[in-house]
């Protein structure tokens, strides 16, 4: 069983030597590269605490993992919320929930 460190140095060496800003990384590579049979949510948070300022790793919906150079982040547009949405400080809870919902089934289809 290799340590958080470890397994985030791997991660990281892995996204530098493949020259990408990133891949996705199953779950079953995941028990290798960590030695452990179980992966939690505690075990991807401390990976991630390890890689902080270097890169991220987040779980995906459809199983397994991302692994993002913090590089590739930087380039990301700003994005206020009045431009998208101008009325969103009187949005109810309730229309929130309807159109993320409404949003969910559509990608579901």
């Amino acid at each position: 069983m290799r340590t958080y460190e470890h397994i985030a140095y791997l991660l990281i060496y892995m996204l530098q030597a493949s020259g990408k800003a990133r891949f996705r990384l199953s779950r079953k590579s995941l028990q290798s590269i960590s030695g452990r049979s179980v992966i939690k949510s505690a075990l991807i948070k401390n990976i991630g605490d390890w890689m902080e300022g270097v890169a991220v790793i987040l779980p995906l919906n459809r199983g397994g993992y991302v692994v993002i150079s913090q590089e590739s982040l930087e380039g990301i547009a700003p994005l206020k919320i009045a431009d998208v949405i101008p009325n969103w400080r009187k949005i109810e809870i309730e229309f929130l929930r309807a159109q993320v919902d409404a949003a969910e089934d559509e990608d579901e289809e």
